[in-house]
């Protein structure tokens, strides 16, 4: 019985056995169509909205502030020197002293010029009795009127003769031709002197003249009138205001710079010829958007800053005009108010949304 029994288990042992090995493949087989079979696709989690600290655009007034170098002249000046050559015989002021028009400064020796008039006076006097008694018999017959004519001519040359001895006896005296302060004497009585000799200097400084040359970039928003600040290194604490007058008419082609001029008053007389300033004149200019400099980036196109507009971040093209002291002026599309983008730059794109954790306050012009 047992080797029946033991092939009866046999067999039954194998029907196990291949019972098990079915449901094995077919759990494999189970198994590889769950893995087959698509997974649920999960939703796409939205962007997160980049972190940004932004300014506001703001107008600014594009003035410029410079700082030049400039001299002084006085409002006229002239070195005086005498007409004809002579010797001194009076010098008649002292250094420094305020004259009128006209004042007599040196006379030179005019002893023959004077004998020069009164024989002039002498001959023109006596010319004009001969003329006036042949004028007389004017029409008479008693004269002939050839010797009419040429006793009028002889008075009348005799006049001419009169004018040129006075005018003589003028050349020896050298006047103010205008008020002023006169300078030093560089002659003294008895020095021979002749039309090359410089005399003394005269100086107009109830105004004084401020001369400085502006880079020629400028001159489109130079005018007459405009305010200027002049120190001089004596008085630090006492600048003196005045007013632009002159602008020349060329372009140094070297320094490439336009001269000007400007008047400064002088009532107290304080200010001199030949003295050096620091010379500030305010230009002014348009109305142009600004920007922090930190907002302001560079790509292939060109400069542009990041605005923010409807919760987006949109990239707005600019020119840059100039920079001044922390702020950019530019030329673009941006408004005045606008938030400007001015840290958290680095993760923008066109479109990307936006989220503004904070503000700067906007800088003033020539702020820091």
């Amino acid at each position: 019985m047992w080797p029946f029994f033991a092939r009866a288990g046999g067999r039954a042992q194998r029907h196990r056995l291949v019972a098990c090995a079915l449901v094995v493949v077919g759990l494999a087989s189970n198994t590889s169509v769950f893995a087959q079979a698509p997974a649920a696709k999960p939703t796409a989690a939205p962007t997160d909205a980049v972190p940004v600290i932004v300014t506001n655009s703001t107008e600014t007034q594009d003035s410029v502030a410079l700082e030049l170098p400039g001299s002084g002249l006085a409002q006229r000046s002239v070195t005086l020197f005498p007409l004809v050559e002579g010797e001194v015989d009076r010098v008649a002021f002292r250094t420094g002293q305020q004259v009128k028009a006209g004042e007599l400064l040196v006379q030179l020796n005019d002893r023959t010029e004077q004998l020069a008039v009164a024989l002039a006076q002498a001959q023109l006097q006596t010319a004009s009795l001969l003329a006036r008694r042949l004028e007389a018999t004017a029409g008479t017959g008693a004269v002939p009127e050839i010797e009419v004519e040429q006793a009028v001519a002889a008075r009348r040359s005799a006049e001419i003769g009169l004018e040129q001895a006075k005018q003589a006896l003028s050349d020896r005296s050298v006047r103010a031709p205008f008020a002023g302060v006169v300078g030093i004497a560089a002659v003294q009585r008895g020095n021979r002197v002749s039309p090359t000799t410089a005399l003394t200097t005269l100086d107009d400084r109830r105004q004084l003249v401020v001369a400085f040359a502006v880079p020629e970039a400028y001159l489109g928003r130079l005018r007459p009138g405009l305010a200027i600040t002049a120190t001089h290194p004596a008085y630090p604490d006492q600048p003196v205001s005045g007013r632009v007058s002159e602008i020349d008419s060329q372009i140094d082609a070297t320094l490439r710079t336009v001269r000007v001029r400007a008047t400064l008053p002088n009532a107290d007389d304080r200010l001199r010829t030949g003295m050096s300033f620091r010379v500030r004149l305010e230009l002014p200019g348009e109305l142009r958007m600004s920007v922090p400099e930190l907002a302001l980036q560079f790509g292939r196109q060109g400069a542009y800053v990041w605005v923010v507009r409807e919760g987006e971040a949109v990239a707005v093209p600019t020119r840059v005009v100039r920079r001044t002291g922390g702020l950019v002026l530019i030329e673009g599309a941006l408004r005045s108010g606008e938030p400007v983008v001015a840290e958290g730059v680095q993760r923008l794109r066109a479109g990307r949304a936006v989220r503004v954790v904070g503000e700067r306050p906007a800088l003033a012009a020539g702020g820091s």
